[in-house]
């Protein structure tokens, strides 16, 4: 019945193209199958020359052949302006035709059974090109190819491709392939690339510009790293461990996957502000240089993100680059298993470090701030059109997906878990597969339901409650809200000392008998080992989840329980006045850096989002004592103090505290041992000007006369607007977001969104929310992926009124032809704030 299904969908699909109705814009489902089923073997020869000027067009070309199982009325994806399509043939045939809908229509007339050519003449779309002044890059993920060139934009048809760049003359050029010729002329350089190894079109990329290059060998290894940083001892202290992190994680996954480097070779480029943190393109991976270049004296957390993220984009190579989902609806699948291989590459250079504690304080916050929400997802989404592929990132994918392969891998046990991620990559080297097809495998490799498993975690939204109920004999764990089989420990007291025991749920309900010789004086600590995934809820009195003394010498159960507690919160157990206190004194006792900077953070948001501004007040003397006590500390390293500094510079609201930022920012004054960088001090002039101190514009004109970096001083520029005291000037910074141009780069307009919705502008920002809302789903067309929610977090955070949450929610109602992905996008975002107005 499936089989006639899909045959009578492609014969209507084909009777669509005959008829010459329009193709579906964007790269449906249906139209990707079709593809698949019928083209093979592709290869592209992609020319572009770019030109000294930014405003300029780029005359380009592309030259690809393919084979056809068929001869179909075929639908190539170029999303540009009709006028950009100069000159077409198809297998040395002049064929005039159009853009329609995101597609150019070629007829089956002029197509061949078997091997075929297509050479097209057109002017490059600009939108993924990313150009800022005297540099551009590619960024072409998840559908983004088609906005440059024509092509076949779907992970599922790879191809090779073949790149030749023509740039101004000073310019230097870098893509997945090496260099195999460079011709110059009095003003410009042509850069011939070789043939890449078969890559997905949202995987091809490149790089020119002004950048400076540092070449690093080591046996038979070569690294060159690009960056445009005019700090020289920084570049100096970070790349020769840059590279050589890079190269350890090259080995360790050699030797993990019992497979070799799957690609030519691999570059770095280092871009200010690159949209992400870092993106694996085969051969050439772009980093934000301010997540690799770390300011002096990085403290270890620094250094462990830094490592984790290089590792996190090696392992892309394998995991994504080398095997590639079919479609974007697997798009978890890569970045999870590049998480998790991040980890077991990065822990054990940090001995010192507690790992777990790492892993749980990283992803069990994040999931559940989706997972908690209105608008939570499943791991593995539903998607129709490639256009909408966008909307599947976020921290589902990234923080969910990790806790559920942890629990798999409890499962499986870590030999059977790599032996079938290596029968996996080795039986799918340099094409296609997804979930399904590694299920298959690790179902055979084990004697447990792994398929039932997957349909509870994987293909599941949300989080349960666990109700934990404590009897005369016995403690009952029972799963609300939908259940997941998982495993947990839970620690018993008893006469001597705790006892640690394992919940491991395989239904709704688990019991775990009380042993004879229990201690009724003492705490039971549940998911003591922070495993366990949902809100924990104490039905019963002698069961308290407040923090016990003898969470003092256990780091892991005391996060756990840190991470259980703001849960709590959140759904209203806790009042926002004892929450704040609470949090306020266990920052005072806390010695453990990771957990510190979890309660911090806690404290910021409880401070910016729950609090009023008359409570704020209220409370303005105790979060100031708080934390200078910490930054003043002497006793505590310098690395460990920055944090709570930064975090005072960020909330306090007094006339003294910020006099105190003043002369901080004017260097009159400075806390001893901590150093700050340049970009901390642009923070600073900036959270000094959205407190409307009387010298705002003279301190914002003297810091952007202090900025000598080229790229920091044009976005210090491009932010400042969003800043300034001057109401009409902010307002006229907002309007110009209204131009899909000025929205570029996004960490720019992320941070000057801001700055602009700051809570302490809330009373003037509110009235932009409407219009905020109302770019959404243009912001979706035309931002980078990721964008979408971001843009939603900058507006939304500043805002807790009953008439914030309001405009919000009638905004929705209002808008039901929303796509149901971005409307959970804006569920997620405006979460923080249904709670924080339910609970006034």
């Amino acid at each position: 019945m499936k089989r006639k299904s899909t045959l009578f969908a492609l014969i209507g699909l084909l009777f669509l193209f005959a008829c010459k109705e329009k193709v579906e814009y964007g790269v449906s489902q249906q139209l990707a199958n079709l593809r698949k089923q019928k083209i093979s073997n592709i290869e592209y020869s992609v020319y572009l020359d770019i030109p000294e000027s930014e405003t300029a067009a780029i005359p380009a070309r592309v030259e690809l052949t393919f084979e056809l199982a068929e001869r179909i009325n075929l639908p190539m994806d170029f999303r540009n302006a009709d006028s950009s399509l100069l000159n077409i043939s198809v297998n040395y045939r002049q064929l005039r035709t159009r853009i329609e809908n995101g597609h150019i229509l070629i007829p089956k007339g002029y197509l061949y059974k078997g091997q075929n050519k297509i050479s097209i003449d057109f002017l490059a779309g600009k939108t993924s090109l990313n150009r800022k002044g005297d540099y551009l890059f590619s960024l072409l993920v998840p559908d983004r190819a088609s906005t440059v060139f024509p092509c076949f934009d779907q992970p599922n048809l790879k191809a090779c491709f073949n790149l030749t760049l023509q740039t101004p003359k000073d310019w230097v050029a870098v893509s997945n392939a090496p260099v195999i010729n460079k011709m110059e002329t009095d003003t410009s350089t042509l850069w011939i690339f070789d043939k890449t190894y078969p890559i997905s079109t949202y995987l091809f990329a490149f790089a020119a510009g002004k950048f400076k290059t540092i070449d690093y060998v080591r046996d038979s290894f070569r690294m060159t790293i690009y960056h445009r940083e005019t700090d020289t001892q920084k570049v100096a202290r970070n790349t020769p461990k840059v590279f050589e992190l890079h190269h350890s994680a090259i080995k360790w996954l050699e030797d993990y996957t019992n497979i070799n480097y799957p690609f030519q070779k691999l570059d770095v480029v280092l871009i200010p502000d690159f949209p992400y943190s870092g993106m694996e393109h085969p051969g050439a991976i772009f980093y934000r240089d301010s997540r690799i270049l770390l300011d002096e004296n990085p403290s270890v957390t620094q250094q462990l993100s830094q490592a984790n993220l290089i590792a996190h984009e090696v392992s892309h190579q394998w995991f994504g680059n080398l095997v590639t989902m079919q479609w974007f609806n697997d798009v978890w699948l890569k970045e999870v298993f590049a998480g998790l291989m991040a980890d077991k590459i990065v822990n054990p250079q940090y001995p010192k470090l507690n790992h777990q504690l790492s892993f749980v304080l990283s992803h069990y916050p994040r999931a559940y701030s989706v997972d908690r929400t209105g608008g939570a997802n499943p791991i593995r989404q539903n998607l129709d059109n490639l256009l909408l592929a966008g909307t599947l990132y976020g921290d589902i994918i990234y923080h969910k997906a990790p806790i559920a392969l942890q629990q798999l891998e409890l499962m499986l046990g870590p030999e059977k878990f790599r032996e079938g991620l290596n029968i996996y990559l080795k039986k799918y080297a340099y094409d296609n597969a997804g979930w399904s097809e590694l299920i298959e495998i690790f179902d055979n490799l084990s004697a447990d339901d792994i398929k039932s498993w997957s349909k509870r975690w994987i293909d599941t939204p949300g989080m349960p409650a666990i109700n934990i109920d404590l009897t005369n004999d016995k403690l009952i764990f029972t799963q609300t809200d939908g259940w997941l089989p998982m495993q947990f420990n839970i620690m018993l007291p008893t006469k001597t000392q705790y006892q640690t025991l394992t919940v491991k749920f395989t239904g709704k309900t688990c019991e775990i008998p009380l042993p004879n010789n229990v201690s009724t004086h003492k705490n039971i600590i549940v998911n003591s080992n922070g495993l366990g995934y949902g809100l924990f809820v104490a039905e019963n009195h002698n069961l308290t989840l407040i923090q016990p003394d003898e969470l003092s010498s256990n780091d892991l159960a005391r996060a756990s329980f840190f991470i259980n507690l703001h849960e709590l919160f959140l759904n209203h157990f806790i009042d926002t006045d004892t929450y704040f206190r609470y949090l306020a004194n266990a920052l005072t006792r806390e010695k453990d850096l990771q957990i510190r900077n979890y309660v911090l953070n806690n404290l910021e948001t409880v401070w910016w989002q729950f609090l009023d501004h008359t409570n704020r007040i209220i409370l303005s003397q105790t979060l100031e004592q708080t934390l200078s006590g910490i930054f003043n500390n002497q006793k505590m390293p310098a690395d460990e103090r920055k944090p709570a500094f930064l975090a005072y510079c960020r909330t306090t609201i007094s006339p003294e505290a910020t006099e105190f930022m003043e002369k901080v920012w004017a260097k009159k004054t400075q806390v001893k041992g901590i150093t700050l960088s340049e970009n901390d001090y642009i923070d600073l002039s900036l959270q000094l000007a959205v407190r409307d101190i009387h010298n705002a514009d003279s301190i914002l004109q003297a810091q952007e006369e202090r900025i000598q970096n080229a790229d920091r001083l044009a976005k210090f520029r491009f932010v400042k607007r969003a800043a300034i005291p001057d109401e009409a000037l902010r307002d006229d910074f907002f309007h110009s977001l209204l131009d899909a141009q000025n929205r570029r780069p996004e960490p720019w307009v992320a941070e000057g969104l801001r700055l602009f919705f700051h809570p302490l502008r809330a009373s003037h920002s509110i009235h932009y929310l409407n219009a905020a809302l109302d770019l959404l789903p243009e912001i979706q067309q035309t931002n980078d992926i990721f964008f979408p929610k971001i843009w939603l977090d900058a507006v939304l955070y500043g805002h807790n009124s009953t008439e914030a949450s309001r405009i919000v929610a009638k905004w929705i109602k209002e808008h039901p032809q929303i796509s149901p992905n971005l409307k959970g996008k804006l569920l997620q975002s405006a979460d923080p704030l249904f709670r924080a107005a339910t609970g006034k």
